[in-house]
């Protein structure tokens, strides 16, 4: 499967919440995407809408948090005519960590497998449109050990990386911890260590 992932390595996620809705023969299909970084993030909203719809037949759902981690669920429905179908959907959508509910109430008429998997692909993709997307950049994280001498470079780190983020703590030989920061500032933060580190600064980049 294909991720919503951008140049440089960048992540296109869901900005905010949208809704809509399918209706075919008499069954509503109420749909909903979010942002959902993690699978409980899915499973927090999916609680929260059975306990706001609970006289729907089918809560079904799709999580896709990448190419590599994504889940869904039928949720009572024939099997690949709900959750996979709305998976695909948001496959196709260019986002990453994103999740999708359905709610099905039923109109008494049986929609085929056919009808199902369109149903339940068109209320997520309607509640797709106008959904406002951010952009997340890429980021890289190091190891990094200063002795007291070499703390000022903190500052200059700082100030000309505006995205770098410090954590860690101070030790009896300086400062040693983590540091994140986009790509586009780390070729910076490690010109700077070089031309200013005496050789003494040590920083190890993490494998993306």
């Amino acid at each position: 499967m294909a991720g919503g992932e951008g140049g440089g390595g960048e992540r296109i996620v869901p900005g905010g919440e949208g809704a809509g809705e399918y209706e075919d023969r008499g069954s509503r299909f109420l749909a909903w995407v979010f942002p959902a970084p993690a699978e409980d993030d899915l499973r927090r909203r999916l609680e929260e809408l059975r306990a706001e719809h609970p006289k729907a037949r089918h809560h079904c759902w799709a999580w896709f948090g990448d190419a590599s981690h994504y889940r869904f669920a039928d949720d009572g429905e024939p099997g690949g005519t709900a959750g996979r179908p709305m998976l695909q959907v948001l496959e196709g959508s260019g986002l990453v960590e994103v999740g999708a509910v359905c709610v099905r109430y039923f109109g008494g008429v049986k929609l085929g497998t056919g009808g199902l998997a369109r149903a339940y692909a068109g209320a997520v993709a309607r509640a797709l449109d106008g959904l406002p997307r951010r952009v997340v950049p890429a980021v890289a994280e190091y190891w990094l050990r200063l002795p007291f001498d070499l703390l000022g470079l903190r500052n200059e780190i700082e100030s000309l990386c505006p995205t770098a983020r410090f954590d860690g703590a101070y030790t009896d030989q300086g400062w040693e911890g983590r540091v994140e920061l986009t790509v586009a500032d780390a070729a910076r933060f490690e010109q700077i260590l070089e031309e200013h580190g005496a050789g003494r600064a040590r920083w190890t980049r993490a494998v993306d």
